[in-house]
């Protein structure tokens, strides 16, 4: 473990070759049947063991399995003996307010973490839940998950994409016109009102524009953009307001910065190439914001804020 922990390799010296071979075999039989021939090709090619592997070996180490509490069944397929464990026998057991404390963290952590930590996070509670011998809380953890309406594939693709700004084509089921392919240049997960959008900057419109991901059918093409496309997408906008924090520094999002503080104001840019995003962010704060610049976007905004009161009037 020093070792490990010094030149953070793993080395021979360091595996317990008897406990690996072990825990392999165990990963082979409970992911299908598996036939000697199969086990034997497995081993040979490791990295770690590379070696033969006997068929007195494989009833030895069959034998430490079912010593460890796992049930070993024999069927025969295409006329070829294969072995299997049907279920895991190691799975997890949690109290009723272990489980209770598990929903809750889980609800605190997806409000407070980045888009790609939430995925991750889903993606590692997905596999735990596998191992949690309780029907009730896997259900309870998946009526609160991130990922109950996603593709999972889908959405993987889509974070490695954003990572390098990728263009794609996707197959998008629109609530207006139906099923039609949309070309765009990605360009970050987000989690909003607990749904994951992918933004995105549009070709058709040269536009930001959010999209649903539950509505992304599949991923038609990725490639690289040009340096053409890149600048064919509409220029930024940069809104400066001042925001009242009681001396409390704000929680900023991408694309915005903070300016300046004091006891009772924070002044912020928010910058980005649709206007109507930046109304949104505006609009959740309410009376404790007010725009200072540009002019004729505060104008408009005023306006928008006067048609809207209006309709109440």
């Amino acid at each position: 473990m020093k070792e490990f922990l010094r030149n953070d390799t793993v080395t021979y010296n360091l595996i317990s070759f008897t406990g690996y071979r072990a825990l392999i075999l165990f990963k082979l039989l409970t992911e299908s049947p598996k036939s000697y021939e199969d086990i034997r090709s497995y081993f040979e090619t490791n990295p770690y063991i590379q070696e033969q592997f006997s068929m007195d070996s494989l009833r030895m180490y069959l034998n430490t399995l079912k010593v460890a509490g796992c049930t070993v069944e024999k069927t025969v397929i295409d006329k070829i003996p294969r072995y299997y464990v049907p279920k895991n026998p190691f799975n997890l057991k949690i109290t009723p307010e272990q489980k209770k404390s598990l929903i809750k963290i889980y609800k605190t952590l997806t409000q407070n973490l980045a888009v790609e930590e939430i995925v991750q996070l889903d993606n590692l509670l997905l596999k735990l839940v596998q191992y949690i011998d309780d029907e009730n809380f896997v259900n309870d953890y998946k009526k609160v998950s991130v990922l109950k309406r996603e593709n999972t594939e889908i959405v993987t693709k889509l974070q490695k994409c954003c990572e390098t700004k990728k263009r794609i084509i996707v197959s998008y089921n629109s609530p207006h016109s139906g099923i039609k392919d949309i070309e765009m240049i990605t360009q970050k997960l987000l989690y909003h009102n607990n749904k994951l959008y992918l933004r995105a900057k549009g070709l058709e419109y040269k536009d930001e524009t959010d999209f649903l991901i539950s509505r992304i059918i599949e991923i038609k093409e990725i490639k690289e953009v040009t340096n053409t496309e890149a600048n064919q997408i509409a220029p930024k906008l940069s809104v400066i307001y001042k925001l009242k924090t009681n001396g409390t520094v704000p929680d900023l999002e991408s694309g915005e910065k903070l300016l300046e503080i004091d006891q009772s104001y924070a002044t912020i840019m928010i910058s980005g190439s649709n206007s109507f995003y930046i109304n949104q962010r505006l609009l959740e704060y309410g009376s404790s914001c007010t725009v200072i610049s540009p002019t004729d976007y505060k104008e408009n905004f005023l306006k928008q804020l006067k048609e809207i009161r209006g309709n109440y009037d």
